[in-house]
């Protein structure tokens, strides 16, 4: 008599593991924090940012993006370096946008403006607010960023200088912050406005007004 043959059992991963690997292995999870995150800022506050919760949402373990962001402040800094980042990208835009010097510096201000107005709660962090009170050191990379930005409207407004455009009476870096403030604060201002416009229509119409606004503000600063 032939003795009975063990049945065989195929070993099956354990799924606990399989799922820690997985929320290991995330495709590209900096990039899918950073995107999270920013809805999150800007629909709910910095207050609301917390890297656990991003792990819920995003579905993966609650220490995955740490390996990405030790801590909030870094997540926030890398915000705010892509917020300069694409401040850069709207100047070299401006820059390119007409031979013009006055046409280059309303291009300015208004990307700036629609920037600001599509990333409000990000723009308050670019310029004030935790990442400068916290005490922790701004990365290399946000410093570098934030000249970049910088020197890009300041060329448009040195440009105009030169070109005998724009007035040349005061230093470059005093008439390019006048203009700065004014379409910072005119955005900041019309942030609710914009919020609320439901219609093409009244989009124009806000649009229209936001020439005029820097058609003033250049009729102050021509020579």
């Amino acid at each position: 008599m032939k003795p009975a043959k063990k049945k065989q059992t195929l070993h099956k991963p354990n799924s606990v593991s399989v799922s820690k690997l997985s929320t290991y292995h995330h495709g590209n999870l900096r990039e899918e924090v950073l995107d999270h995150s920013r809805k999150v800022l800007e629909t709910k506050g910095v207050s609301s940012l917390s890297l656990r919760d991003i792990a819920t949402d995003l579905g993966v373990s609650h220490t995955a993006p740490y390996r990405h962001f030790p801590k909030k402040m870094d997540l926030l800094q890398a915000l705010v370096t892509e917020g300069f980042q694409e401040l850069t990208e709207g100047m070299e835009r401006a820059w390119e946008h007409s031979e013009d010097p006055l046409e280059k510096i309303r291009k300015a201000g208004v990307e700036y403006i629609f920037l600001l107005l599509k990333n409000p709660r990000r723009t308050e962090l670019m310029f004030g607010g935790e990442i400068y009170v916290s005490g922790d050191p701004i990365s290399d990379e946000l410093r570098e960023c934030g000249k970049l930005a910088y020197l890009g409207m300041y060329k448009i407004v040195e440009y105009g200088q030169k070109s005998l455009k724009l007035k040349n009476s005061v230093p470059t870096d005093t008439l390019m912050m006048s203009f700065w403030s004014g379409v910072h604060g005119f955005a900041v201002l019309n942030e609710r406005k914009w919020k609320q416009i439901k219609s093409k229509e009244e989009e124009e119409t806000f649009r229209k007004e936001v020439d005029q606004i820097l058609e003033i503000m250049i009729e102050g600063t021509r020579l």
